[in-house]
């Protein structure tokens, strides 16, 4: 089952811990001072995006299982 994957740029400083953790699924925008996400997100590892949601310093990235949607 896959995921989806949020990212709020109003709470993302540009830290880059996801981009770090998970380089396919986040890019930091320099010129923005904030993580994008790349196309293909919800295909990276889940752990990876869990991590990056985990070790994200303002609670910026969203990962919900889509096996959760309907819960």
């Amino acid at each position: 089952m896959g995921v989806h994957v949020i990212l709020d740029p109003d709470l993302c400083i540009g830290s880059a811990e996801c981009n770090r953790l998970a380089p396919d699924a986040f890019r930091l925008d320099e010129g923005l001072g904030v993580s994008i996400l790349l196309p293909g997100a919800e295909l990276v590892d889940r752990a990876r995006l869990f991590d990056s949601e985990a070790n994200c310093p303002t609670g910026a990235i969203t990962i919900g299982a889509d096996d959760e949607a309907g819960a």
